[in-house]
């Protein structure tokens, strides 16, 4: 957390002023002062294996809530607050000011596992072994509801050169398009200005915009040899995002920029690969 913020001056004009201790520039201490939460009900079902087939889904609906959810990753931005070193009051009102959904707070996911081993048939003749026996077939079926984030207002309306935010109107996931266009409604973002709102610091929460979740399905499709009682040789086809489901990034978080609510970016799509294993 910061400790040499700049100082405002207010009248008779709003500018920045000088920084608490004026030999320095940012002094940036870590504290061991933040905490964490999380809550979850956690659910799974397992088939045990019958005739080679064995699946295993399982259900979590979580809630992680921290003043900070790491330093430096994630984009996430720092305190709006400046602490005194040694006044537990500013430290704690910082922290208040930061408590929220933790980045990688995930409210819903459902993941399903499954595996299908077909005989090997060794009481077949060799034509039917080698076309039909020595199958393996895998699969994982995902899903999940997305992360949060927070609107940054770059304006430096606060003077003390510190994070800003910018007034919240309206829940912004409420009526926000869902689209790669505007995935948030960000009408509900009130931007501050300096000549009008010198001094103040925005009322948006931490992180209480959420971005897309995403569903993928892997699944593998396995052919066994036996060359030997102790050699083996696999051929494997893998196909990752088999159904090619888009997982889109996070929306732009800066109000005001012209990336403001749009996704700009995505993960890959489907892959395939072949792939031979020989064990001994």
């Amino acid at each position: 957390m910061e400790v040499n913020p700049t100082i405002p001056i207010l009248t008779p004009t709003p500018r920045i002023g000088p920084r608490l201790f004026p030999a320095f520039s940012l002094v940036r201490p870590t504290f061991s002062a933040a905490e964490s939460w999380y809550d979850s009900l956690q659910g799974s079902a397992r088939m045990r294996p019958w005739r080679g087939l064995n699946v295993l889904a399982s259900y979590t609906l979580g809630h992680a809530v921290d003043d900070v959810s790491g330093l430096n990753i994630g984009g996430e931005s720092r305190p709006m607050l400046p602490v005194t070193i040694g006044d537990e009051a500013s430290i704690d009102a910082a922290l208040a000011r930061e408590r929220g959904d933790a980045l990688f707070d995930v409210r819903h996911r459902f993941v399903l596992s499954f595996g299908y081993v077909l005989p090997v048939l060794s009481d077949r003749g060799a034509a039917m072994r080698l076309a039909l026996g020595g199958w393996q077939m895998n699969g994982i079926i995902q899903g999940q509801t997305g992360f949060p984030l927070t609107v940054v207002e770059p304006n430096n309306v606060s003077l003390t050169s510190l994070t800003n935010r910018p007034n919240m109107t309206c829940d912004p996931n409420a009526g926000g398009a869902r689209t790669t266009a505007q995935w948030f409604n960000t009408t509900c973002f009130q931007r501050l200005t300096v000549a009008a709102n010198a001094g103040q610091h925005g009322d948006e929460p931490r992180n209480a915009v959420r971005g897309p979740g995403f569903s993928r399905t892997d699944v593998s499709l396995f052919k066994n040899f036996a060359v030997t009682r102790s050699q083996q040789v696999q051929l494997r086809l893998e196909a990752f995002n088999v159904f090619n489901q888009e997982r889109f990034g996070q929306p732009g978080a800066t109000a005001g920029s012209p990336t403001f609510g749009v996704i700009t970016s995505a993960d890959e799509g489907r892959i395939v690969q072949i792939g031979v294993k020989y064990t001994f």
